[in-house]
């Protein structure tokens, strides 16, 4: 007994060690792409029109070199005789490669909203992450569904143009497909069938009327909000306050 409880307690000890180096890469990760967003901001967005011009440029040679950038990290990761090393390597071309190529895109042709936008969303991404790697699951399943209704909320509080609408579509599927997921879940006690196997996601003694209530309300909140734009900003505040409650309640939970 005492051998099985010092080898679990190893076990966390190098879960804990290995989420820990995760989230510190991750963060730097997101205070350089934030960086680099915020210098899209106070250059492109609200520069000089010599400023704009150069940064319109500099989006369109950028968008196909970090596409070329994004092809020789998948080359990459799709060799058969992988070091370690060239798996890495392999993995930050990739992301690096799809993140400035999607940026610069989007800065491009949707201009000035997608900079705002993606300013917003890549410390929002950044705190996912680190409640994925840190909180309970049910907690980040939660915070995902969260995160896209106050997204939408935020927007659709502010305009009305065609792609907020989009975007409040977006964020009420993402949430029901957690919805799906989640009743999914509950039906086969925590467990995820793909492929024929069971992949555990929940504890089989979990209590599913947090989780559910959380996503119903993030998909009734957006959908009044989208009837009824003036319910968006109280509706805003509903989730924030919601999501502050249950950030306390699941890290007293981890003590």
């Amino acid at each position: 007994m005492a051998q099985n409880s010092n080898e679990k307690r190893m076990e966390r000890r190098e879960k804990s060690d290995r989420n820990m180096n995760r989230a510190v890469v991750l963060l730097i990760t997101g205070l350089v792409a934030e960086w680099y967003l915020l210098m899209a901001d106070r250059y492109y967005a609200r520069g000089t029109v010599t400023q704009m011009l150069g940064w319109y440029d500099y989006f369109g040679v950028m968008r196909w070199a970090a596409l070329g950038v994004f092809a020789v990290g998948v080359a990459l990761l799709m060799m058969r005789a992988q070091k370690r090393w060239t798996k890495w390597l392999g993995g930050a071309l990739a992301v690096v490669g799809a993140f400035l190529s999607f940026t610069s895109f989007a800065m491009r042709h949707y201009f000035p909203t997608s900079v705002t936008v993606l300013c917003v969303l890549v410390p929002v991404l950044l705190i996912l992450g680190i409640i994925y790697l840190f909180y309970q699951t049910e907690f980040s399943m939660q915070a995902t569904a969260l995160a896209m209704a106050l997204f939408a909320l935020v927007l659709l509080s502010r305009s009305g143009t065609t792609m907020v609408k989009v975007c409040a579509v977006l964020a009420i599927l993402g949430c029901a497909a957690l919805l799906a997921v989640t009743l999914s879940l509950k039906k086969n006690g925590g467990k995820l069938v793909l492929k024929g196997r069971d992949l555990r996601l929940f504890p089989a003694s979990m209590d599913y009327r947090v989780t559910l209530c959380v996503l119903a309300a993030c998909i009734v909140l957006v959908v009044l909000a989208f009837a009824v734009p003036a319910v968006a900003f109280y509706a805003t505040w509903v989730l924030a306050v919601g999501a502050f409650v249950l950030a306390v309640y699941y890290t007293i939970k981890l003590m």
